[in-house]
């Protein structure tokens, strides 16, 4: 998709600027490629090129997987709109103004030049208009299968986040009183349903440094990890509840893109696996980034505007 003719300029990924952890590379990678929709450019797409953090395993364990990253991008390959010319010159955009790609589109015209615009953050526009996301659901690579059994998937975003940007978790009461107002309902509607539990705890006690895989000197000290920091039992309530503890995030992210309602951490891992949700129901947690606009917007006690709720799982029921 881009404007008839030969262009002359492009948008990809600057996958150079901040090697952090897959969710939130993800999205920047879904954010670019809906921008060029938005924007009508060409897409060309540029991979992973490192992830800083690999999950609580490689915490634990103090050692990156030497796969993961390779994998990320076998699943997530997006493809690119055209061929790069071999001239070309590379401009580099922190936050994405868009005002200036089209100065520099006319610019590059003018003078019979290509400009690839390496972009890192895509956010100053896909905030303002999350509904652009819809073209990542397009090409989400996970397909979904419909089930006689209604599938609520919920994610617990933990991992590092006992370590540092601790102001980024919800508490478990709070996962439990959405899934609960969700399971009542359900029953209600006598829907059969099945609760799937996304989370990581550690396997042992284990200690934390300042040199840690992920952490990068951000902590000041040591800090010790433990399994019961998670408070796992706080689930107990939650009926028909199956546990995904620690499995391969790659397979997480396509369980809960595929999966009749999800409900979301404060996360960019958890938002990946809700844009590219096709038709589930999203409960989503006011946080930095902005919710689509058929996404159900939750309070601080998990409570979602019951008339919405009612009328989407009555919709799936008919389905």
């Amino acid at each position: 998709m881009h404007p008839g003719g030969h262009p002359n300029l492009a948008i990809t990924y600057a996958n150079d600027k901040n090697t952090d952890g897959a969710g939130a590379q993800l999205q920047r990678i879904y954010g670019i490629y809906a921008l060029s929709r938005f924007l009508n450019v060409p897409y060309i797409h540029t991979p992973i090129g490192w992830l800083g953090y690999h999950g609580l395993s490689a915490l634990e364990s103090n050692t990156a997987s030497p796969v993961l990253t390779s994998e990320y991008n076998r699943i997530f390959d997006i493809p690119s709109d055209i061929e790069l010319p071999e001239q070309k010159i590379a401009v580099d955009m922190m936050d994405v103004d868009a005002g200036r790609i089209q100065q520099l589109q006319s610019t590059a015209e003018t003078a019979g030049e290509f400009h690839l615009v390496r972009i890192l953050y895509p956010y100053p526009v896909t905030d303002r208009y999350p509904d652009l996301y819809r073209h990542a659901t397009a090409i989400s690579p996970f397909q979904r299968v419909r089930s006689e059994v209604f599938r609520l998937a919920i994610h617990v975003r933990r991992g590092e986040l006992f370590a540092i940007f601790g102001d980024r978790m919800l508490p478990n009461s709070y996962y439990v009183s959405c899934a609960l107002r969700l399971v009542e309902t359900l029953n209600k509607l006598d829907i059969p349903f099945v609760c799937e539990l996304y989370t990581e705890i550690p396997s042992k006690p284990f200690v934390v440094t300042p040199q840690h895989h992920g952490i990068e000197g951000r902590i000041a000290g040591d800090i010790v990890f433990d399994p019961g920091m998670n408070r796992l039992e706080d689930f107990d309530i939650v009926p028909n509840l199956q546990r995904f503890i620690n499995d391969d995030p790659i397979d997480t992210l396509r369980r809960m893109a595929t999966s009749d309602a999800l409900i979301l951490s404060r996360s960019s891992y958890s938002y990946v696996g809700a844009i590219l949700n096709a038709n589930g129901i999203v409960i989503y947690h006011p946080f930095w980034h902005s919710p689509m606009k058929e996404w159900l917007i939750s309070d601080e006690k998990g409570i979602v505007p019951e008339g919405d709720l009612v009328a989407r799982l009555d919709a799936w029921k008919k389905t």
